[in-house]
């Protein structure tokens, strides 16, 4: 997920280290004037995730700036840079709203581990809160709709498993609904009243994940001003969904065994053994097994996990799912949003049964949200679905051209982009060309965007754009061999 980030700060190579060190961080860079007028002025005119404030602003400020950020409509999160690392400045920062202090002596590294984790945790916010939002922040089993035979065994095997404390291993692509299934589970399941957290393992760095699923003591690294518990800790009686665990280097993996095995963690810089009761439910869109083989996988983690395994299908395989699911979510936007939509043409719905879903039902979901705000009656039609869904295929049958443009084939251009005015099938073919070269980059640089957009030619901010636009996510590049 995309953040915006604004930057006051000084001196102004704090600011260039700052850019270096976020560049690869799925971040929206804007800076402004180190001062409290320009700042505000900013954050009135345009929203923003987060701020990063350097210390001197605040103390030379007349204003109490964290108090006026605070009563904006859509506060961001502020995060202060200080030159002192001093304990009792911390408190004082942390107590008046910001919710990180860093201390610019630290190391880049450290400086930028820290950030990234402090950048992931609020992407978290927002993905509960757009989920909340979309009716599947709580979601139950029986939301899962489904007229396909194989999703409704599955379905059923998932009720089975559901009261049970064993561990569970969720497999599935990208976009198949994971995180949705297992929050589904933990609801139906004895921990339901317990927390639920979610925990992405390859979105993290190698030192920070450490921490943060384990906890640490005060001085147990640079940078740990304070003892914190861990998500093993916090989620004592409910559940710990741990997403990419395939990314899950090695030596974490060990500690994993032992927090399955013996119920209780060791937080880093602590000879303290701490007993916690949750249930894990891990979830991979990688072959596990050939990690095991590869030896990038512990085998006896693998089958300590997969005491119960759910494999999602993908929408390719369960077609008639399709209409089912995009009226229910049509019902769920129509509500959310407030637009006056409430069913699917014929037409359209047959344009949807055809495409090949490759993001499965995440893409599905953001491509309903899409008819219904720019749908101006109370049916979508054709027209109001992205063109990737609508060209690029023969006739009743799935279709992935630019998928198949980048991998080297599909040299022959759809029939129906005959049947277009020029200039729209100009529009169609420098469509598909366009998301077909984004696909490919992106497989090279293994989702790394700076990379990619290096390779492009590009900004990475209009790389983020396009990206967006053809509903890309660099996490499905990063487990791409090709």
């Amino acid at each position: 997920m995309l953040l915006r980030l604004l930057l006051a700060v000084e001196p102004k190579a704090l600011q260039q280290r700052l850019r270096r060190l976020l560049k690869d961080d799925d971040v929206i860079i804007k800076a402004c004037s180190a001062a409290a007028d320009p700042l505000l002025h900013e954050l009135g005119r345009e929203s923003c995730d987060l701020v990063i404030i350097s210390q001197s602003v605040l103390d030379h400020s007349e204003q109490d700036i964290l108090a006026a950020i605070e009563t904006l409509p859509e506060p961001p999160e502020v995060i202060v840079v200080s030159e002192q690392d001093d304990a009792d400045d911390r408190a004082r920062l942390l107590a008046a709203g910001c919710i990180f202090v860093l201390h610019t002596g630290v190391a880049n590294k450290v400086m930028g581990d820290a950030l990234s984790a402090v950048f992931q945790r609020r992407r978290n916010a927002i993905d509960q809160s757009i989920a909340s939002r979309r009716g599947m922040g709580n979601p139950q089993l029986s939301d899962f709709v489904s007229d396909s035979s194989a999703m409704q065994a599955f379905i059923n095997v998932a009720h089975r498993v559901a009261p049970s404390d064993s561990s569970l291993l969720i497999t599935g692509e990208t976009g198949v609904g994971k995180e949705r299934l297992a929050r589904a589970i933990h609801a139906e399941g004895p921990r339901s009243g317990g927390p639920f957290i979610a925990v992405n393992c390859g979105a993290l760095p190698e030192t920070l994940l450490e921490s943060e699923l384990f906890g640490h003591e005060e001085g147990a690294f640079t940078g740990a001003s304070r003892a914190r518990r861990g998500w093993f800790e916090l989620s004592h009686g409910g559940t710990v969904f741990l997403d990419e665990i395939g990314e899950m280097p090695l030596h974490l993996q060990v500690k994993l065994l032992h927090v399955l095995q013996n119920h209780e963690v060791q937080r880093l810089g602590s000879e303290r053994l701490t007993a916690v009761d949750v249930r894990v439910i891990a979830a991979t869109n990688r072959d596990l097994l050939h990690e095991v083989e590869e030896g990038r996988f512990r085998r006896d983690l693998y089958y300590r996990l997969g005491v119960i395994n759910l494999s999602i299908p993908p929408l390719r395989e369960r077609r008639e799912d399709i209409p089912a699911l995009a009226q229910d979510y049509v019902s769920r936007f129509r509500a959310s949003i407030g637009r006056n939509v409430s069913s699917i043409d014929k037409d359209a719905l047959q344009e949807m049964v055809n495409y090949s879903w490759p993001g499965n039902v995440r893409e599905l979901i953001n491509v309903i949200e899409r008819a219904v705000l720019l749908c101006d009656s109370d049916t979508i039609a054709t027209n109001d679905l992205p063109e990737t869904i609508t060209l690029g295929h023969s006739s009743g049958e799935p279709r992935s051209h630019a998928a198949a443009l980048a991998s080297g084939k599909g040299s022959q251009f759809p029939v129906e982009w005959f049947d277009l005015p020029i200039r729209e099938a100009r529009q169609a073919v420098v469509a598909d060309f366009e998301k077909a070269y984004l696909i490919r980059v992106l497989q090279l640089t293994r989702g790394r965007v700076g990379e990619a957009a290096e390779r492009a030619g590009i900004e990475p901010r209009s790389l983020f754009e396009k990206m967006r636009r053809y509903d890309l996510r660099k996490e499905d590049f990063r487990s791409n061999r090709s």
